[in-house]
This record gives C-alpha cells, structure tokens and sequence, in this order.
C-alpha cells in the first residue's frame, strides 16, 4: 500500500509551487503536498530524486544511498512551504536559520530504489515565536518516514524578515566588518580533486586544499557562487547548505573516508560573507562503537558556524 493511501492528506503526485520552497528552478522541489494533521500539527508529502547531480555525486559507500543531507533539505523546504502556507509568511519573506538538526535512524530506508522513494513529514511546532503581537517564526521538529519506516528527526529554530529589514540587517552587519554594503568579488580557494572529499564531480567540491591544526585540519572554503544548486538563485552571503558541505567535505578528508553519513547538529552564529576568505576545522570528538562524530568550526572574522557530523561505519 502506498504511503499516501496510508496518510490521508498526502500526495505525491507533483511539487509544490517553487515559490513556497524558495527554489528557482521546478526540478530542486522535492516537496510534494502540505496538509493540516487532524488532531493538530502537520503534514507534508516529498519524494527523493533516484539521481541527483549534486546529491547523487559521491563514491564509496554514499554512492548507493540517500543523502542526509537532501533529506535535510526536503525538511527545510518543507518547514518554509508551511510558514507561508499556514503562519501568514509573506512569500517575499527572507528567512533566517539559528539551528538545523538531522538524526537519521540506519536501515534499509536510505537505500536507492529503482522507484522514485516517497516521504512523509509529520511536522509538529512546539514554539512560535511573535514580535509585536506577529508570527515571525518558528520550532519545528519533522518526523520522516519512507515506504521502509522511519529514516530521519528534523528540527530546527528559525524566523523570517521583510526585504526592507533584511537590507538594513545585512547592510549594518557588512559595515561592522568594515565592508561595503554592496557584496564585492567572491574570495574563494582552489577546489581540491573530487576524489579526497568523496565527490566525482569537480563542480561539487566545496573545499579547498587541507593543512594541519594538531588533531585537527583546516580547509578553507571554495565557494562557487555559479553553482546551480547551492545558489539556486542570487545570495548575499555562503547559504547554509554550502557550509554543512564544507564541514561534510572537511570532515571525510580528517577521517580519510567516506562513510555513511547519518546525523547533522547546527548551529549559525552569523552571516558568512562571500568576499572575505572563510575556514572550516574540522577535529574528531567523539568516537562510540561504530560511529564517529567530528566537529566543525567554519569560521570569518569569528565563528559563522558549528556543526557537528556523525558517521556510521568504520573509519
């Protein structure tokens, strides 16, 4: 029985508008369906692509499996298509993320399929967060399943601003870093060759060449404003999505490997400038039977962000 027939209120049958994900392009909306859940909550419907040019790009043991970190995505596109559709965001709404976490649960869901492989998210939100009397933001916690059962625990912490406030935000922070208000020349390093960061696609390398910090390495940041994924439309700033790749990419060169990975904790302290050089350093903290967990630090002028990864298998 499809999951669909399981969840009344979910479909599968085509995206979302794109403008309620944030996306440009048609073919980077993974959601499919939103949905009040009856006795409260939410729901929504998304289906993972079979192959993905960015996503899908990985050797080793990620080669045959589902990237977290699109599952991730999916949970972010789907929590943004619900703040417009049931808290009253404007869809010209500039959204700012204070944490983003993923724990995926290991099983035969992250496997690739010959089928397309459909998801649900029941979504819940413990917090809503006001000022002056109005919604501007939220706690979600997204519980995702797949047709195998239950793959991974989304949650995150964020809020969503006007244009106007948005440019005045960014204007004031690029003016205490002693920057100009417009964003000047991208400063990026040399990418690195796909192989040592798991990746066979050159274009997908986000990090350039590794030096040694003691335990630790540190990467600086190969940022590539063109790229259609990550900047699937024009930024001011690196986006999230290219700092977890960088921690993701610093990590599998500290660890030589490239494991599954299966759990993301985040957090963003500030805007990270596309004209200033940025590092990640990335150090293992915990190793636990099985699994491992490095931590990273991607900092500019200050730490920007610090994301913790977990990987499954031996390393």
């Amino acid at each position: 029985m499809s999951l669909e027939a399981v969840v009344a209120g979910v479909s599968h049958q085509q995206p979302v508008r794109r403008e309620l994900t944030h996306r440009a392009a048609v073919a980077e909306v993974f959601v499919t369906s939103l949905a009040a859940r009856d006795g409260g909550g939410y729901l929504a419907g998304a289906q993972l692509p079979r192959m993905h040019a960015y996503y899908g790009d990985h050797t080793g043991t990620p080669a045959r499996l589902h990237d977290p970190l699109l599952v991730m995505e999916t949970a972010r596109q789907a929590s943004i298509a619900l703040s417009h559709e049931f808290f009253g965001a404007p869809l010209d709404s500039a959204f700012l993320v204070r944490t983003f976490n993923g724990a995926g649960v290991a099983g035969v869901g992250w496997e690739c399929t010959p089928e397309p492989t459909n998801l649900v998210l029941s979504v819940d939100v413990p917090r809503v967060h006001r000022q002056a009397g109005a919604v501007c933001g939220l706690d979600m916690v997204l519980e995702i399943s797949c047709p195998a059962g239950p793959i991974m625990t989304v949650d995150g912490s964020f809020s969503w601003t006007s244009p106007d406030r948005w440019s005045r935000l960014r204007g004031a922070f690029r003016r205490s870093l002693g920057l100009p208000v417009a964003v000047g020349p991208e400063v990026a390093a040399a990418p690195v060759s796909p192989g040592t960061v798991g990746r066979e696609n050159r274009r997908n390398v986000i990090v350039g060449a590794a030096r040694p910090d003691g335990s630790a390495v540190v990467l600086p940041l190969a940022v590539d404003p063109l790229h259609p994924f990550l900047f699937d439309h024009r930024l001011d700033h690196v986006p999230g999505s290219v700092l977890l790749e960088a921690a993701r990419q610093s990590a599998v060169t500290l660890l030589g490997a490239n494991p599954q990975l299966l759990a993301v904790a985040s957090r963003f302290d500030r805007f990270a400038e596309l004209d200033l050089p940025t590092e990640c350093r990335a150090e293992v903290t915990a190793r636990t039977g099985d699994r491992v967990t490095v931590r990273c630090v991607i900092g500019q002028e200050g730490t920007a962000a610090e994301i913790d990864l977990t990987f499954l298998g031996p390393v």
